[in-house]
């Protein structure tokens, strides 16, 4: 049983360190039409490429915080849906604005 349970986490990680590749893959590929879509700077560029990832080093510091009051299992439920959310706001964004919010919020769900 214990052997089942290490399996199961240890693929649940996994699929973290996935989701965090495939939207490092993702956005590289789509950083040009991103650039020209809102006529960004380089600085504005570079930000928003890298606001993912500032997302993801703090939900990692500060991911115990709602593991510890809620449990590991709804601490998954609400990553699974932030991340959901996310993506579906990042996809659908009018603006750049809520395209950087909703990257760092899928930023913080992966860390």
């Amino acid at each position: 049983m214990l052997q089942r349970k290490v399996l199961f986490w240890s693929i649940v990680t996994a699929l973290g360190g996935f989701l965090f590749g495939f939207d490092t893959a993702v956005i590289s590929g789509a950083e040009k039409a991103i650039q020209q879509r809102w006529h960004l700077s380089a600085v504005a560029q570079g930000f928003t490429i890298s606001i993912a990832l500032i997302g993801t080093v703090l939900g990692a510091m500060f991911g115990g915080v709602p593991s510890d009051k809620l449990g590991r299992r709804q601490t998954l439920r609400w990553i699974a849906v932030l991340y959901l959310v996310s993506a579906v706001g990042a996809a659908l964004a009018p603006s750049w604005v809520p395209f950087m919010v909703f990257r760092f919020l899928g930023g913080l769900g992966v860390g």
